[in-house]
C-alpha cells in the first residue's frame, strides 16, 4: 500500500511540475468529524470543465487519514465573480493505526467559487461513497483559498 500511494504521490508531484494548464493552486481547511488540511490544484480541462485533484489528511483522535480525490468539476457562471459547481470523481481514502484501511470510492457534491482578482475562496460540500465501506460513507465540508498561476 505505500508503494501505491507513493506512486500516486509522485504522479501527483510530476503533473504539478510540469504546470500546464494549471489554473489554480488550492490550499484548503477539511472538517469530516476530524479537522484536516489539504493541497491541490485545478486545471482546465474544456471551458466549462475542471480536473481538480487534492491531497488530504486528517488529524484524528485514535488513527489519521488520509484522502486523495480526482474531482472534476461542472462550472456554471451565477453571476459576477461567482461560479457554482457540481462535482464528481474518484477517491483514495486511507487510515491509519491499528486499522490500517484502504478503500476506494466516489465523491459527490457541489460547490461555489468567488474570485477575488489575485485569489478565490471557494467552499464544497461532499458526499464520499467508500466500496466495501461497512458504513464507513461520510460528509465532509471544504473551505479553501485558490491562487491563480
Amino acid at each position: 500500500m505505500k508503494k501505491l500511494f507513493f506512486a500516486l504521490m509522485m504522479c501527483i508531484m510530476g503533473l504539478t511540475a510540469s504546470a500546464q494548464g494549471i489554473k489554480t493552486v488550492d490550499v484548503k481547511a477539511n472538517l469530516r468529524g476530524d479537522f484536516g488540511l489539504g493541497v491541490g490544484a485545478t486545471w482546465g480541462m474544456t471551458q466549462t470543465v475542471d480536473l481538480a485533484p487534492s491531497f488530504n489528511y486528517y488529524f484524528g483522535d485514535d488513527a489519521n487519514a488520509l484522502t486523495i480525490d480526482g474531482d472534476f468539476h461542472w462550472n456554471i457562471p451565477a453571476a459576477d465573480a461567482f461560479t457554482i459547481y457540481p462535482l464528481a470523481g474518484p477517491c483514495i481514502f486511507h487510515i491509519g493505526g491499528d486499522a490500517d484501511i484502504t478503500k476506494l470510492g466516489v465523491n459527490l457534491g457541489c460547490g461555489a467559487r468567488y474570485d477575488l482578482g489575485n485569489m478565490s475562496v471557494f467552499g464544497e460540500a461532499k458526499y464520499q461513497f467508500l466500496f466495501n465501506a461497512n458504513g464507513a460513507d461520510d460528509t465532509f465540508f471544504t473551505i479553501g483559498v485558490s491562487f491563480p498561476l
